[in-house]
């Protein structure tokens, strides 16, 4: 009985709705995921009909909260949860509650556009929640060890302590928060970052497109996603000496908008198109928060559609 089911293939809207009530009368979870693998022609279908498995779901009388199991946050809600989990000193950065509370956190974003917008909402100073923080680094304990790895040389390319010293990971990112950027940090620190550059390395211009073309040459992908994962250093030399890495791509004789066309980790126009209908429909989301919540989805639309604005103008048209 469950292969019959499964082999139905609603067409019209109409069909399409006793289709889901018949599986919600079966006991079948109706939530996406699962829905998505128990019973994919029906979720096509609703979704070319509908514009997405929301808009269906509610076409067919049924409350779509209940159905996919998410908690929708209200404004009320956030303010209180945070300002208690705040007096009870639960987190002391965004990091730590992104991570203890992703999907507070995940409504932070929806409601506010970011995690420090929501907690200056409520009053809370963020840059004293950061100050409060255990084993802070001050901007002068900074500048002292930057002095001191640089006498005991040891690298200062901040893309290679993140991957190769993970303990060094806050050091590093309160140096861009004290000083505004890792090169400002150096400075303060009374080095030279062209002369710090050169010493560590590695990345002469030279070298940035001559490693970009044996990339190319090996059948390697180049697309931003890969290279953050795969080679940080490299994508950072070659945004430091041609200002994007676009740039460096194109200079080294490599068509960009070509090679990584394949390398958008399977988001098509067509997926991309759906996929931003569906959160435009569910949750009236920005760009700015697809750049924080999806960032593969949101170079994808930009890829496909040339910019955010035509991205964002289809997908309203067609919802």
């Amino acid at each position: 009985m469950t292969s019959k089911a499964k082999s139905r293939n609603p067409k019209s809207k109409a069909e399409i709705i006793r289709e889901i009530k018949r599986v919600r009368r079966a006991g079948t979870p109706l939530y996406y995921s699962s829905i998505r693998q128990t019973n994919g022609p029906l979720l096509l279908r609703a979704r070319e009909r509908f514009g997405s498995w929301r808009l269906a779901i509610k076409a067919a009388g049924l409350d779509y909260e209940k159905i996919t199991r998410i908690r929708r946050w209200s404004e009320k809600e956030i303010r209180s949860q945070l300002r208690e989990l705040y007096k009870q000193r639960d987190f002391l950065d965004i990091s730590t509650l992104s991570r203890k509370h992703p999907k507070l956190y995940g409504a932070c974003l929806r409601h506010f556009g970011s995690g420090v917008d929501a907690l200056e909402a409520v009053g809370i100073d963020y840059q004293k929640l950061l100050s409060e923080r255990p084993n802070r680094w001050s901007k002068s304990q900074i500048v002292d060890h930057i002095k001191k790895r640089y006498d005991e040389g040891k690298t200062l390319c901040r893309a290679t302590i993140l991957r190769k010293e993970p303990k060094l990971n806050r050091f590093c990112y309160t140096a861009t928060h004290h000083f505004g950027n890792w090169t400002k940090a150096l400075r303060a620190a009374g080095l030279n970052p062209n002369e710090i550059r050169n010493r560590d390395g590695r990345w002469p211009r030279k070298r940035v497109l001559m490693e970009i073309r044996l990339r190319h040459k090996k059948g390697q992908l180049l697309n931003t996603d890969l290279m953050l994962r795969e080679a940080l250093t490299l994508h950072a030399a070659g945004r430091r000496h041609f200002g994007t890495w676009e740039k460096a791509v194109d200079k080294a004789g490599v068509d960009y908008k070509q090679h990584v066309r394949g390398g958008l980790r399977g988001w098509t126009r067509t997926k991309t198109e759906r996929a931003l209908r569906e959160r435009i429909s569910r949750n009236h989301n920005s760009g700015k928060q697809i750049q924080q919540q999806s960032p593969s989805l949101y170079r994808a639309a930009v890829h496909h559609f040339g910019s955010w604005k035509e991205a964002e103008r289809v997908a309203r048209r067609r919802k």
